[in-house]
């Protein structure tokens, strides 16, 4: 059995072998992630990394497998700072629109304007990042 999933190419996602926990819930956790990497777009490409990421822990999120540690609300430095921090903001922004993760992924089939924000949520990015922080008190 392999130790570790792979992304295409070779590169080791992460390693379990020596894990002392929950196997089966952790690889259901990575799982969660992963094939959301499958089902969502990415702007061919144009996406911010960190936003791509972050809809994947969404994922994870949404569905009770994220890990111990996962980032609490308000905390981050950027809204695509990636995986847990950014789908903590995306959380927020699913709570003041639901659906929105799932519109925002389907604007993101062939490219990625911040402006997607405006047209699903009324404001820019940065403003609901700066409503998010100060509603969590974490002002940066």
């Amino acid at each position: 059995m392999n130790d570790a999933l792979s992304y295409p190419g070779g590169k080791r996602a992460l390693f379990l072998q020596g894990y002392q926990g929950n196997l089966k819930w952790e690889y259901t956790s990575i799982l969660h992630h992963e094939l959301t990497h499958v089902f969502q777009w990415d702007g061919e490409g144009k996406a911010p990394v960190g936003l791509v990421e972050g809809m994947a822990d969404y994922m994870k999120l949404v569905s009770n497998y994220n890990q111990k540690g996962f980032a609490s609300r308000g905390m981050g430095e950027r809204w695509d700072q990636g995986y847990d921090f950014t789908a903590r903001f995306l959380e927020y922004c699913e709570e003041l629109r639901s659906g929105f993760v799932a519109a925002l992924n389907k604007k993101m089939r062939h490219n990625f304007y911040e402006n997607f924000f405006v047209e699903l949520m009324g404001k820019p990015v940065a403003q609901l990042w700066s409503e998010y922080k100060a509603k969590y008190g974490n002002i940066k």
